[in-house]
């Protein structure tokens, strides 16, 4: 069978506010606007990646609800990679993150945590 699809292009994140939901991820994950469209109320965000752009990360995107949508959380949610959970669990608490507890199985530690909308989302370190 042919496969019609060579990957994931982007996640959707339904925001209140773009401006403030952009700056929330650039500031407190360290990510990078890539795109924004002002008429559309999105924008583009790219987590991960080399700095050298060698290696591309991965992106989101934020799109601001409609005027008089009611926001509803969403039980699906993505879960960002990290080389050091406990490092990136402690950075988040530090900045005022929502963070749930740290949790260790036998393949992963990993951690959800929250945007400024209530959104979830979780990180992973995959043990060598």
């Amino acid at each position: 069978m042919p496969r019609h699809f060579s990957g994931l292009d982007t996640v959707i994140i339904r925001v209140r506010d773009i401006s403030a939901a952009t700056s929330w991820y650039v500031q407190q994950l360290g990510a990078e606007a890539l795109y924004e469209d002002e008429e559309q109320r999105l924008a583009v965000i790219e987590v991960g990646g080399s700095p050298d752009g060698e290696m591309a990360g991965s992106t989101l995107t934020l799109w601001q609800l409609d005027d008089g949508v009611a926001w509803a959380p969403s039980s699906t949610y993505p879960i960002l990679s990290t080389p050091d959970a406990k490092a990136a669990h402690a950075a988040l608490a530090a900045q005022g993150v929502a963070v749930d507890a740290l949790v260790e199985t036998p393949g992963v530690w990993f951690f959800r945590f929250t945007d400024l909308d209530g959104n979830t989302l979780e990180a992973c370190e995959v043990k060598a």
